[in-house]
């Protein structure tokens, strides 16, 4: 086993175990939870009010409409690009991910936050936008070192998809539709499942962007 598939190997199991430690600790309405849900609702606090009507607007991106039709206009560019691959990729992604938040919030049913500055139903744990940056953004950084080579241009993609990850994720605390341990816990959850699949299609059907770009394995 090289060193690159023990540090990726170690990243899931460390993302899964920490996801159930976090579910757990939710689903058993455990003192922890609130106290860390609490210290960060305390750092993002001077956000509010400035930026209240910039997450308002961003959070949407988020909306599953949005990420489908998104991931439908990338998969339709990679399919006419002949790119099929990579596009099956981006659509397993979006699709696995939206399952299998589907399965814990039903199993953990917690209740939303009050107070929130925007209308939201269902279930808070763990976070669908969390989840849904973590697989379609991830996914594209997956499809950018597969079709670019320079180093400056798939760390420039990297940035960026990271930066929307994260903006993304802070802005369900400041709208108030989630607890900061819903949101950890979609970016863990998610991770750990793009990570899944990453490995096994870059044995099977992605096999050939691997051994045409053999400093990317």
């Amino acid at each position: 086993m090289t060193k690159k598939r023990i540090t990726v190997s170690a990243a899931i199991i460390f993302c899964y175990v920490t996801f159930l430690i976090f579910m757990l600790g939710v689903k058993n309405h455990q003192a922890w939870i609130n106290g860390y849900d609490q210290t960060i609702y305390r750092w993002i606090q001077p956000l509010h009010p400035s930026f209240d009507q910039f997450f308002i607007a961003f959070t949407k991106i988020g909306n599953p409409l949005n990420m489908t039709v998104l991931t439908a206009v990338v998969m339709l560019i990679l399919v006419i690009g002949r790119h099929w691959r990579l596009a099956i990729f981006l659509g397993l992604n979006n699709g696995l991910g939206s399952l299998f938040n589907h399965f814990v919030k039903h199993w953990v049913l917690r209740p939303r936050p009050s107070q929130k500055l925007i209308p939201e139903t269902g279930y808070s744990f763990p976070s669908g936008h969390a989840t849904a940056a973590i697989m379609f953004f991830g996914s594209l950084i997956v499809i950018g070192f597969c079709l670019v080579h320079t180093k400056k241009q798939r760390w420039l993609i990297v940035g960026l998809a990271l930066l929307l990850i994260f903006l993304l994720g802070l802005s369900r605390l400041v709208v108030h539709v989630h607890y900061p341990s819903d949101v950890t816990a979609g970016f863990l959850l998610a991770t750990a499942n793009l990570l899944v699949h990453w490995l096994i299609a870059k044995r099977t059907y992605l096999k050939q962007y691997y051994s045409t770009a053999p400093n990317f394995s």
